[in-house]
């Protein structure tokens, strides 16, 4: 018997370690949301709060499982922030309508456990699923949620206030003329790379894409000039 196997044998905390071997051969989210579980009934009473409000003692329990059993938790790949973000998690999993706790996948759940206030954390994680929101609106969301962008439009219906798009600022005159000036520059360049080339090389669908690339350009520029005032 190895001296890792006798401590782990000898560890009060050889039932979280079992646990969570047992654990890692599930579906990532399922996998996850029990590590979550585990955690938090082991060591902070299943206990939201307690886990939010850091008791000093419970605390101190988790970190001493984590420095006895440190490298038995490294070889799971189950870091404490990882352990912390599965806790998180299973907390706003535990306090979302079933639609949404059935129909999220990990990466939302662990976006939408950033916001505090439980029912706006509810809504919109069942606004992401009935409206079919990807990953990255999600995250926009719960972006304005921190910044106080968004609200319950009425606590007696479905359905969020999101704020209105910002619309793209309108471009500075001078600067464009300055950019427009540049660009010809460029194009000038451009010209000039291809007078040092021999143009025999270029294949047919080479020779085609260029031309096709002029006329689109020719055309562009044609529409500014009818744009500019005279």
């Amino acid at each position: 018997m190895t001296s890792t196997q006798a401590q782990v044998i000898q560890s009060e905390y050889h039932d979280v370690l079992q646990g969570l071997q047992a654990l890692t051969n599930q579906h990532e989210k399922t996998y996850r949301l029990k590590v979550g579980e585990l955690i938090l009934q082991r060591f902070f009473g299943g206990s939201a709060a307690q886990f939010s409000n850091s008791d000093p003692t419970k605390a101190a329990k988790f970190a001493d499982f984590l420095k006895v059993h440190a490298t038995d938790v490294a070889e799971l790949d189950l870091p404490e922030h990882t352990l912390r973000r599965c806790v998180r998690v299973k907390i706003c999993h535990d306090s979302l309508p079933p639609a949404a706790r059935e129909q999220l996948k990990w990466s939302a759940l662990l976006a939408i456990s950033a916001i505090g206030e439980v029912n706006l954390r509810a809504r919109v994680a069942m606004a992401a699923v009935s409206e079919n929101w990807p990953l990255g609106k999600v995250r926009d969301v719960v972006a304005q949620a921190h910044d106080g962008r968004v609200w319950d439009a009425d606590p007696e219906k479905l359905g969020l206030q999101l704020p209105e798009p910002k619309p793209e600022p309108l471009p500075q005159p001078g600067r464009l003329v300055t950019r427009t000036e540049k660009w010809t520059e460029e194009v000038s360049q451009w010209h000039q790379e291809f007078d040092r080339i021999d143009a025999s090389k270029l294949s047919k669908a080479q020779v085609e894409r260029v031309r096709t690339a002029v006329a689109t350009l020719r055309g562009q520029l044609d529409v500014l000039e009818k744009k500019l005032v005279r």
